[in-house]
């Protein structure tokens, strides 16, 4: 419990600058003073038939005082010195000095022991609440290897500059974002995303730098710098979130500031007007009073410490980051946590967000005697050079038409601004594109669906031989995800999207989505929020903003909590958002919420946990129901199980 009150928040920074031997040598000390005063304690009270004189016996508590006690005595010199007199190291020693005053050794030396043994398992507690987000940003890409004139070069990461050629070799850190050029082979992105299996990619894939290369040689064009890169925004971003504070942990650090110096001047009273007011109406004489008042002061004092608080609250919010960061979930400070407990009202983008972001083929509709499989030949015939959305989702469509024959009889295309294309297949006119365009060339009316968004027509042959319609498909967890955020009590979820209003009607009730707004230009999207947002704040409730991080820039930066899908690794998803989901899951988004509930859960555990217990010891150790034994449990034993049950958050 290194430095609390006003300076255990420090703990979890302590540098340690002592030397190998020094170390070891404080820690043979520390061993040898333990089994020391257990040799005393035997001799004092008997055991085994074991006993000690006096002089002994007090000499061994002596030395074991000064051993465990010298660096506890030291920073509570020199916080004396600096006038800063309400520190727990201040308090340690005034009770054990306090202790020695009324011929208490045993309890003396253990006021320390005790504390130097919280404070070691303290220490390991922090050290695991730490790994998980320690293991991210401590990755360091040491080199990079950059081709350059047939040569490979060793570089150092940070002199990477976009358009650089690197070669990733097996087993590699990936140390800037780039497109591959050549090779393929399989990537791990669990440092950046949580996801365990390994992606497959090939030339013209985009890698993320963090990722490792697990199995083959790759070619990569750098597309950022490595300051620029995805992965150093990422530690950034870590670093910046685990020292922004939460207004909890702000409260803490204020009520401790004012709690320590009251209970200590407590404990004094406790010690002076009793004991003045038994020795001035003649019940006790002074030093028999002065004894009893000053073992129950000892005992408010040791126990007024509020370590577990202190302590455990920053804790459980750095262990929830931790529990975030290693679900692929990088959440920029624990203000983010506290605030979701808050949220009424979730606000979704479509697409890119609820959707794919990315066309396929819903139907094929025939016209006359030709079969699907036909029209679809037409269609990728005259794709086949395009690299347009409509284009990539014909030709990605699953079939087993083979082109490369048919290619070779293509001829005359010609892509319109009338918004098709046209060629001659075979000595016969073909073509694609909306209906006013096809319309142009066959002069036929067509069965034009207008709440369709994307219904393109194949003409063969001067006649309209069938239609193709295109969706963005809704991504598979989001059903899941929806149905995850009603079991969290969201109470109301909309979408806004600037989609037709039937596209967006069919997304929202496949989802289950009651709330819906079409056709919006960003500033209609705007207004909506804005209403939203005034209507819970009204009700003291938050809202949250969920958007692809790329055109939802004003949303995300409006809302009360803004949460961006990142695996584009864009700037605004990770620079604009307050949450950014690190693979685009929707599902992680209720998986969020879960750790920010069991955050309160765990604060609210410990704050009764130790206020209940130190304020139940005080009572009895002002009436003289409870002994010094009980009050170090009260300090040291409380500490530690706040502590325990704050790395729980981490699970």
């Amino acid at each position: 419990m290194a430095n609390c009150c006003n300076t255990c928040t420090n703990t979890q920074n302590t540098i340690h600058t002592k030397s190998d031997f020094q170390n070891k040598l404080a820690q043979s000390l520390f061993y040898f003073s333990i089994i020391l005063y257990l040799i005393a304690l035997s001799g004092d009270f008997g055991i085994f038939n074991f006993h000690l004189n006096a002089p002994i016996l007090y000499s061994f508590y002596l030395f074991c005082y000064f051993a465990l006690g010298y660096e506890i005595l030291k920073k509570a010199l020199i916080g004396f010195y600096k006038r800063e007199f309400f520190n727990e190291n201040s308090l340690m020693a005034l009770a054990s000095i306090g202790a020695w005053a009324i011929s208490q050794g045993a309890e003396a030396v253990a006021i320390l022991l005790f504390y130097r043994i919280g404070e070691a398992l303290e220490d390991l507690v922090i050290e695991k609440s730490k790994k998980s987000i320690r293991t991210l940003a401590s990755i360091k890409i040491e080199q990079a290897h950059l081709f350059k004139n047939e040569k490979i070069e060793n570089i150092d990461p940070k002199n990477i500059q976009e358009g650089d050629i690197l070669i990733i070799f097996a087993g590699e850190r990936i140390p800037a974002d780039g497109i591959i050029i050549k090779g393929e082979g399989s990537i791990d992105n669990s440092a950046l995303n949580g996801e365990s299996l390994p992606q497959n990619v090939k030339v013209g894939d985009s890698l993320f730098s963090g990722s490792i290369n697990l199995d083959s040689i790759l070619h990569l064009k750098a597309t950022k710098s490595y300051e620029n890169s995805t992965f150093s925004k990422i530690i950034k971003l870590i670093e910046e979130g685990s020292a922004q504070k939460s207004r909890s942990e702000e409260f803490i650090t204020k009520f401790a500031r004012y709690y320590t110096p009251i209970v200590t001047l407590l404990a004094f009273g406790i010690i002076l007007f009793p004991t003045l007011y038994f020795w001035a109406f003649g019940q006790m004489e002074l030093i028999e009073a002065l004894k009893i008042w000053l073992y129950r002061g000892i005992i408010f004092l040791v126990v007024s410490c509020p370590c577990a608080l202190v302590i455990s609250i920053p804790l459980t919010f750095f262990a929830s980051l931790g529990k975030a960061s290693k679900e692929g979930i990088l959440i920029k400070g624990s203000s983010y946590i506290e605030a979701l407990k808050d949220a009424n009202a979730i606000i979704f983008d479509k697409t890119g967000t609820l959707t794919k972001g990315k066309l396929i083929i819903k139907k094929i509709n025939s016209y006359k005697n030709y079969d699907e499989k036909f029209i679809l030949k037409i269609a990728q015939l005259l794709e086949s050079h395009s690299n347009h959305p409509i284009a990539k989702a014909i030709m990605n469509c699953n079939n087993e038409i083979n082109l490369q024959e048919d290619l070779k009889k293509l001829s005359n295309l010609k892509e319109s601004s009338g918004g098709g294309v046209s060629a001659m297949f075979e000595n016969k006119a073909i073509a694609l594109g909306n209906a006013r365009f096809i319309q142009s060339l066959t002069k036929q009316n067509l069965p034009k669906d207008s709440s369709l968004k994307c219904q393109i027509f194949i003409a063969y042959d001067g006649e309209t031989i069938g239609d193709i319609i295109l969706e963005d498909a809704i991504k598979n967890e989001a059903k899941e995800a929806i149905e995850k955020l009603k079991r969290e009590h969201l109470e109301e979820i909309y979408i806004l999207s600037g989609d037709k209003e039937s596209v967006v009607q069919e997304v929202a009730q496949s989802l289950g989505i009651k709330h819906f707004f079409a056709s919006l230009l960003p500033n209609d999207k705007v207004n909506h929020l804005k209403t939203i947002l005034q209507t819970q704040n009204q009700k003291n409730k938050k809202v949250i903003f969920v958007g692809d991080g790329i055109n939802d820039a004003p949303s995300l930066a409006l809302c009360d909590i803004g949460i961006a899908m990142g695996k584009t690794g864009s700037d605004v998803a990770l620079e604009g958002a307050d949450i950014v989901i690190m693979n685009d899951d929707l599902r992680k988004i209720p998986k969020v919420l879960q750790i920010a509930k069991k955050t309160r859960q765990i604060l609210w555990q410990n704050i009764f946990l130790a206020l209940g217990v130190k304020i139940g010891i005080m009572i009895l150790g002002a009436f003289g129901a409870t002994n010094l034994w009980i009050a170090l449990f009260g300090d040291v034993g409380v500490a530690l199980l706040a502590l325990l049950n704050a790395i729980r958050a981490i699970r």
